[in-house]
Order: C-alpha cells, then structure tokens, then sequence
C-alpha cells in the first residue's frame, strides 16, 4: 500500500501549503502573542481525528490501539526538547518539508539536521539516554476511555460541533474584506495560487490524518501517518536503523 502513503503524505503536503499552516508554529503563537483562538485549531485536529477514528472502530473497520502506560518526565522532557528545536527553527518538521520542497536552503540543513540527531538518538551515542527515559518510573496509564461511560463517538461529536461552530463565527468577523489581485482564475487559482482558510484546512486535515488509520490497518499497521518515522525508513535505506516507536 505504498501508494496510499503517497497519496496521504502529498493531501498533507498541499493542504499545509496552501494555507501556511504550522501545528507547532500554531502552538507557539499561543504562548508568544496570545493567539488564543490557535487552541481551538489545534482541538479541532485532534477531535474530528478522533471522532473518524471511532466511527470507524463502531463499524469494526479498524483494530483497537491499546496504549501501554507512558514515560511522564521522558514526554515532558521530549517535548521540551522539540519544541525548543520547531522555534530555533521557526517551524516544526512539517513545515521543514514544505521549506524544503520549496527548495530553500534553511529548509534542507534543519531536514538533514533532524535526520543525523534522530539517528544518534535511535542507535547511535545517545541510544541508552533515550531507553533511560523512554522505560522511566513514573508513568501514566491511558484508561480514559475504559471509564467512559458513554460512546466516546457521542462525546467527539459534541466538542466537534462546538469547534466548529466557534471556528465558523471566527471565520466570518474576520474575513478579509479585500481581495488581492490574482494572476489565475478558476482551479488554477483556487488549487494553486490562494490560499485556503485555517479552519478549513484543519478540519481536512483531520479528516485525512482519521481516514489514514482505515489505511493503515489494510498494510498491517496500527495507528494514522507519522512525520518523523517514514523520514528514518528512508535513512535506513543507506544506514541500517531501528525506527520503531518514533513519530
């Protein structure tokens, strides 16, 4: 099903640039200039992912994902990690691919960067750091769901509606009332030339990171697409490492 990887890592790839879209920048505004509508954004990824996700899992159509109990000070220190990293970088590894499908330079050294770090931290001088936090003391186990007592379907629907709802008001107090002049008419310029509102784009977005899991189930694998990890199978084609579990 390599094709359907393509397919999804190219949707991904448009939807990002047509509408500059960065989910770590996004987050970033958040703290740095007080964006705090970027919040409902990003919710609005993971809850109409997740409400995909359990549609699908109603209908049988994709296996259970059963998350073991996680590191807490391995995440937070993870994450600490890469955030630090997206805003050196001014963006996270998504927008690196854009940059570098564009061709800039910055675009490439941070890729590259990504790619060289990752593989000493999955098999090279810091592997056992890595192991150290990844199997800590202190963990959390993911039971959230196991106590619901109602479909989790009915809950993603309602916080959905609600995003959706606070994004449409959004949208419409502050659309433009100007237009930029375009050198395209039609397609053209709608696929290639303007670019597409953030609040469709992250409810496409989710939408395609919840159909993913269907597509994934059908090679074997549990779980929607990743980032990091098909960028180490590719470094694995020249040297051999171990990208299981990153991403």
């Amino acid at each position: 099903m390599i094709y359907t990887g393509l397919l999804f890592g190219f949707l991904f790839g448009f939807l990002l640039k047509r509408s500059r879209f960065c989910p770590t920048g996004t987050i970033r505004d958040i703290y740095l200039e007080k964006r705090y509508y970027n919040l409902v954004l990003l919710l609005a990824i993971i809850f109409t992912n997740a409400l995909i996700y359990h549609i699908l899992r109603y209908f049988e159509l994709v296996p259970m994902t059963f998350l073991v109990e996680f590191p807490v000070i391995g995440i937070a220190f993870g994450s600490l990690i890469f955030g630090f990293g997206a805003v050196m970088c001014n963006g996270c590894l998504t927008s690196t691919l854009i940059k570098s499908g564009d061709g800039r330079i910055i675009g490439l050294i941070s890729l590259v960067t990504f790619t060289i770090t990752s593989y000493i931290a999955v098999k090279g001088p810091l592997k056992p750091l890595s192991n150290y936090f990844a199997n800590g003391k202190l963990t959390l186990p993911d039971e959230f769901l196991e106590k619901l007592p109602f479909s989790p379907i009915i809950l993603c629907a309602v916080v959905v509606l609600v995003l959706y709802f606070l994004m449409f008001r959004h949208y419409k107090s502050h659309k433009l009332k100007f237009k930029l002049p375009s050198r395209y008419t039609g397609i053209r310029h709608i696929f290639c030339e303007k670019m597409w509102s953030k609040e469709l784009t992250v409810i496409l977005i989710g939408l395609l990171m919840g159909l993913a899991f269907y597509f994934s189930s059908l090679t074997g694998r549990i779980g929607s697409f990743g980032i990091s990890t098909p960028i180490l199978t590719w470094a694995d084609k020249i040297c051999p490492i171990e990208t299981a579990g990153i991403g």
